[in-house]
């Protein structure tokens, strides 16, 4: 488990998001229930996948009041933007692709350390591009996955996966392969 203030500070160092930017929207995660609250006077402590939330709300680059929405939208995301009720379980959805992706860049595969995260800033969709050209499209149930929509310009925020995996590392030790 890390502390928030360790979180923020991996952030900002790896990804060079405003650690002012990244406490609001923590914040925010927080008072709905995403990122996890302290007990008075006991800072909170967050997991692995908290930390992945927070980097993809971050990413959204979305407003303070949007974030929330941000990251249930991004726990929704399926692969092609197929319905999965019903279908087995091993067909993960968007968090479950990405917290795969960086664990594999953690224990260092090339091709999950050469990948990256884009996150759309308009429509609730991520894309995970890898170095052989392949590209795994995560978006909500229905929507048309191949073509992000948006009205007008389209804004999105691209992360490496082995800059991510640095801030995992940095925060729960370096993983032995």
């Amino acid at each position: 488990m890390a502390t928030w203030n360790h979180v923020l500070d991996a952030i900002e160092r790896h990804l060079d998001f405003p650690r002012s930017r990244s406490t609001g929207i923590a914040r925010r995660l927080q008072e709905a229930g995403i990122l996890p609250s302290g007990a008075p006077g006991v800072a909170p402590e967050l997991d692995e996948d908290n930390v992945l939330d927070l980097v993809v709300a971050l990413a959204s680059d979305t407003e303070l009041h949007t974030a929330v929405d941000a990251v249930r939208a991004y726990h929704a995301m399926t692969p092609g933007s197929v319905n999965l009720d019903g279908a087995p379980q091993s067909i993960p959805n968007a968090p479950i692709a990405v917290a795969i992706l960086v664990e594999d860049a953690r224990t260092g595969v090339a091709e999950a350390r050469k990948s990256q995260v884009t996150v759309s800033c308009n429509c609730r969709a991520v894309a995970i591009h890898k170095p052989d050209g392949s590209v795994s499209r995560f978006s909500q149930p229905g929507a048309h996955c191949a073509h992000w929509q948006s009205n007008g310009h389209h804004k999105s925020v691209t992360i490496n996966v082995a800059a991510v995996a640095g801030i995992i590392d940095a925060l729960f030790g370096k993983v032995v392969a």
